[in-house]
């Protein structure tokens, strides 16, 4: 334990007058000690950087994507609560961009998604679109919309499929 009762602190030897009484300030630190000074760590890319370099992660583009279907589903239940342009849209511009913004580990994440978007949008407007009342009604319109829909479903997961295999041969060509 250190006492110091100079009047800077500094350990200079002057006594500290402050009226009739001297004040003595301990502390626990040790006589002598060193300091090590180090450089900061270089900083990181950042959230954005990271996604640009290596891609975003599987959970990511699921919410992403959900999302952009939701939105054109929402936009095709305000206009007359069926499938049509908005949701086919944005259906393909998710099957296309999240195979292609994915990281490479989370390329069968991506693959698989776009079929199970579509399913959504057709439950989401089967359900929200006010005109069944059961969920027999619900299950067999939503039904009946994937089997009339059959060419755009199979559209968004042969592009998703194109766009994984062309990265995966990028890759392959890369490696020769």
């Amino acid at each position: 334990m250190t006492t110091d009762t100079t009047g800077t602190g500094a350990g200079t030897g002057a006594p500290l007058e402050t009226g009739s009484a001297a004040l003595t300030a301990t502390t626990d630190a040790p006589a002598a000690t060193s300091v090590v000074v180090t450089t900061p760590p270089p900083a990181g890319p950042g959230l954005l950087g990271r996604a640009l370099a290596e891609g975003v992660t599987g959970p990511a583009v699921v919410a992403l994507s959900t999302l952009l279907v939701t939105g054109g589903a929402l936009l095709d239940l305000r206009r007359d609560a069926t499938l049509g342009l908005a949701t086919g849209v944005a259906y393909l511009m998710a099957a296309v961009a999240a195979p292609a913004v994915v990281r490479f580990r989370s390329l069968a994440t991506a693959a698989v998604l776009p079929p199970l978007l579509f399913v959504g949008a057709a439950a989401l407007i089967a359900w929200a679109g006010g005109q069944n009342r059961g969920s027999r009604e619900v299950g067999l319109d939503v039904a009946t919309t994937l089997a009339l829909s059959a060419p755009l479903l199979f559209t968004g997961a042969v592009a998703a499929v194109v766009v994984v295999l062309g990265r995966v041969g990028r890759l392959v060509a890369a490696r020769r």
